[in-house]
């Protein structure tokens, strides 16, 4: 055959299978973008929807009682609906046929969680004006399901208990012996890490503090060059038993109410607050009574092995035969440490467990099939150690395959958790404030005067209307700049190891952050600022200490 036979031969072969190739890469390519358009509009939904929750839960003028996060939580529902509305508008969707590929929204909070999701079991008013449920509805709804508490139980012979976990150290016990019944919460303590005291926190010296910081009526005191004070404060119990702020204005105590008016401290008030400014001593107190009540704890609770859990398996914890002989409350560095990963797999089994029921249920009544996606580790660590929102979207067609998305959106600036990691030092003297993890950080000496721990969000622009209606904002330590190497680029921040900070990596604990540092005056300031934080912070599930 002649040469010319031969290249009309392959021409023959080659041109189809270059034409295929490239209609398949075509479709990978778009495939590909649009996959990514998607994983971008589902972020910035998420954002968004984190963004409303803050804005809603900082600014709010009551504590969080349940029927505020279940109002925060909707709004935040709304917002991530309208995110995702906004940006497929331009494809076709409506807000109501997004539905449709939201399998569910997980909020999961300090001590429990809410999933928003689709369900039939609808409940309506009969002629009668009673509440009927059908169970079977033909007809959706999209709302939140009952809240979810970090919850295990745990029996051995009479004795029973029921244990709400916190993504802290605070737990609540429901305990029954019996016919004797008990309920009791507080933050949980190795106790022989704390001095009688509590004045000192595994060596390191835990003191009171001069706080200080702007509010509403120094701001409008301000100069004509918009210059304002800072008022001295201190915390105590009010009237229900909340803990809230004192401000002395020079003369006497006063606190702000629910509607944001001003009102002096009288009677039993004066009497606990004195009448002359005073030091916070809200991180010796923490201790003090996390002692006794882990101490308490102990006896109560000393015959619980990891054995005794119920509704759930320990290999379905990762828990070996061997571990579920050990003791539940074990107050040696390696017993904390286990109760805190225990604590942390409940938390793991009851989100997972819940999440894949919701979907099968929603699975066997929707159009759209979707499934539960495998979290990686470091996924499972941001949400175990955050407040967070874990969205899906699945189910639009991609003309190779369908969109199977998520985003986990971490929620860092709320009033109900006091994360750990977001205490900030600041320095009055040089008026900047560093991150804690920056531990080569020049700091000065005098802890509780010219060196105090606050929360990220305490640096933060304030929102208010004044007496004419008019937005103003102001900045509760007014002087304050962020050290831009720990705070804004995150340069010096050191991690468990004592390399640079990596984003994408598992979170070492704290105290291996500060194991690294020999800066006594740093971990002082930490650890009061976060004692003080968690004594203060409010808790939804408060019955009390064991007597």
């Amino acid at each position: 055959m002649k040469l010319q036979g031969w290249i009309v031969i392959f021409i023959l072969i080659i041109i189809p299978i270059l034409i295929v190739t490239s209609a398949y890469l075509q479709l990978q390519i778009s495939y590909m973008n649009t996959q990514a358009n998607y994983d971008s509009i589902l972020s910035s939904a998420a954002y968004d929807a984190i963004k409303a929750f803050q804005i809603n839960e900082l600014n709010s003028n009551t504590q969080n009682i349940s029927e505020e996060k279940i109002r925060d939580v909707e709004a935040s529902v709304n917002s991530f609906y309208n995110s995702l509305a906004t940006n497929f508008g331009r494809a076709g969707y409506s807000e109501d046929e997004l539905a449709g590929y939201i399998p569910a929204l997980v909020y999961t909070l300090y001590d429990g969680y809410y999933i928003y999701t689709e369900f039939n079991n609808v409940a309506s008013l009969d002629s009668n004006d009673e509440i009927v449920v059908d169970l079977n509805s033909n007809e959706s709804e999209n709302g939140l399901k009952p809240y979810f508490y970090y919850t295990a139980r745990y029996k051995e012979g009479t004795k029973e208990a029921t244990i709400n976990y916190t993504l802290d150290n605070y737990i609540t016990v429901f305990l029954k012996d019996g016919s004797n019944y008990e309920t009791f919460s507080g933050y949980l303590v190795n106790p022989n890490d704390v001095s009688s005291d509590g004045r000192s926190y595994k060596g390191i010296p835990i003191v009171e503090e001069e706080l200080y910081e702007a509010n509403i009526t120094s701001f409008s005191a301000r100069d004509g060059q918009g210059r304002y004070n800072e008022m001295q404060y201190v915390y105590v119990d009010n009237s229900e038993g909340r803990r809230e702020k004192a401000y002395w204005d020079g003369n006497a105590w006063f606190k702000y109410n629910v509607d944001g008016t001003t009102q002096n401290y009288t009677d039993i008030y004066v009497t606990a607050l004195g009448t002359a400014p005073r030091n916070d001593d809200s991180a010796i107190q923490y201790l003090i009574e996390a002692k006794d009540f882990s101490e308490k704890v102990q006896n109560k609770l000393s015959w619980i092995n990891y054995k005794d859990i119920q509704d759930v398996s320990l290999e379905d914890l990762g828990m070996s035969t061997a571990m579920g002989e050990q003791k539940l409350i074990n107050f040696t560095d390696t017993g904390m440490n286990n109760f805190e990963e225990h604590k942390k797999q409940i938390i793991r089994h009851s989100i997972t467990t819940n999440l894949e029921a919701t979907i099968a249920k929603r699975n066997a009544n929707s159009a759209n099939s979707a499934k539960m996606p495998t979290l990686t580790e470091i996924e499972w660590d941001r949400i175990l150690n955050n407040t967070c929102l874990l969205a899906f979207m699945q189910g639009q067609n991609l003309g190779y395959n369908e969109y199977m998305g998520y985003t986990i959106v971490t929620n860092n600036k709320n009033r109900e958790f006091v994360d750990p990691k977001l205490i900030y030092i600041y320095d009055k003297n040089e008026n900047v404030y560093h991150d804690f993890r920056h531990l080569d950080a020049s700091l000065s000496s005098n802890v509780g005067v010219d060196l105090i721990g606050y929360r990220n969000v305490d640096f933060e622009p304030q929102s208010f209307n004044d007496a004419t209606g008019t937005a103003s904002q102001f900045y509760p330590h007014r002087d304050a700049t962020a050290d831009y190497s720990c705070i804004v680029s995150s340069n010096d921040i050191v991690t468990g190891n004592g390399s640079s900070n990596a984003e994408g990596s598992i979170s070492p604990s704290v105290d291996e952050i500060l194991a690294q540092s020999t800066n006594n005056n740093l971990k002082s300031a930490y650890y009061t600022a976060l004692f003080r934080e968690r004594y203060n912070a409010f808790k939804s599930l408060d019955l009390g200490d064991p007597t």
